[in-house]
């Protein structure tokens, strides 16, 4: 995984190659089901058009509307985020391309800047969860937020 040097990036971003096939990781992007299995508890409908949550236990969550969810590109708009506000209106995107047997992905958290409170909090949340979201498409099994 390569993440982008947080004192001069514009936005959150983070490359990384995956074994897993393209349809795959849509699916892992696109059911609430395995959106929990990386992320954490998810509720609503993670296809394009729907609207879902994300709980992190003690009422904390997000809520985002799934602009596009197509083989190529999966974009999530923040609707709320009230225990990280400054998430509300940014928006979450996954550039999938094939790469050899598996598959690139291109994350990039528009909005998600070093100028930010959160930034720093966020940037280890986010490398932490697109870890798992690789170890959950790879190997079958992630490390989501679990309520206890």
């Amino acid at each position: 995984m390569t993440i982008a040097n947080p004192e001069t990036a514009a936005d959150f971003e983070s490359v990384q190659t995956l074994a897993a096939a393209p349809e795959d990781v849509l699916a892992a992007l696109t059911t609430p089901e395995a959106v929990t299995g990386w992320w954490g508890p998810t509720s609503g409908a993670t296809g394009e058009g729907g609207s879902f949550s994300v709980s992190f236990g003690d009422g904390r969550r997000i809520d985002l509307v799934v602009e596009s969810a197509s083989p190529r590109q999966v974009v999530w708009d923040v609707e709320a985020a009230p225990h990280t506000p400054e998430w509300a209106g940014t928006t979450i995107v996954f550039d999938l391309a094939p790469a050899g047997q598996g598959t690139e992905v291109r994350f990039r958290h528009f909005g998600l800047t070093p100028q930010l409170e959160c930034f720093d909090m966020c940037h280890s949340g986010w490398t932490h969860y697109l870890a798992s979201l690789a170890a959950y498409v790879d190997g079958g099994a992630g490390e989501p937020y679990r309520e206890d």
